[in-house]
């Protein structure tokens, strides 16, 4: 399962809340950005585990579902091995860009859910 792992693409959904207030229209544009390419530093909160690294991965779709004034759903298909959380606050700046910069407010994330797991599996054998 390993193998592959750079090609292989997660589905989440993310609830999101916002400090300030937004409107459909202040988080329509992120539906348009494809193969956002992001830089993100180990994890503050996996730091104790995994070596000091800056990783460079893709957020491929995002798409945004609008619920009220503080909070909206995201729908992102993303590399494996994607921070979904520190994307979305930015890990003290860690992650670069992150939805807190993109939305220009602060951003965190209230609930995750992996929706798929997107590999070939089982691998085709050679004869």
């Amino acid at each position: 399962m390993k193998e592959g792992e750079e090609e292989k693409t997660k589905t989440y959904s993310a609830l999101i809340w916002t400090d300030k207030a937004i409107q459909k229209e202040d988080i329509a544009f992120l539906d348009d950005i494809k193969e956002l390419k992001l830089d993100q530093k180990t994890p503050l909160r996996v730091l104790h585990r995994r070596p000091l690294a800056v990783r460079c991965r893709i957020i491929h779709t995002m798409k945004s579902e609008y619920l009220d004034e503080h909070h909206f759903r995201l729908h992102l298909k993303t590399q494996a091995g994607t921070y979904i959380k520190e994307f979305v606050h930015g890990d003290f700046g860690r992650t670069k860009p992150n939805i807190g910069s993109l939305l220009n407010r602060t951003a965190d994330i209230l609930e995750l859910d992996v929706e798929s797991v997107d590999v070939d599996w089982p691998p085709t054998l050679d004869n």
